[in-house]
């Protein structure tokens, strides 16, 4: 079994794919780029106090920031 950098470089495409999908939700419900890069480094309640951009590299983690952020879009905290 591969560990070690190189194991983290065969993840790198997944990781850029869902910071890209994450953070066009982000503008999309924020408006601009700054705000959402803001919050993706802010610690989110709502994700155990987690940095939303700490838990892309899982598709878990992805899945939780998008759900915040879908919910956020209607309203529902």
């Amino acid at each position: 079994m591969e560990t070690g950098p190189s194991m983290m470089l065969a993840n790198e495409p997944d990781i850029k794919d869902a910071f890209n999908e994450v953070l066009e939700c982000a503008l999309k419900l924020l408006g601009n780029k700054e705000a959402a890069m803001r919050w993706l480094g802010t610690p989110v309640r709502a994700l155990n106090y987690a940095t939303p951009i700490s838990l892309l590299g899982t598709p878990e983690g992805k899945d939780a920031v998008l759900g915040v952020l879908d919910r956020a879009e209607y309203g529902v905290f």
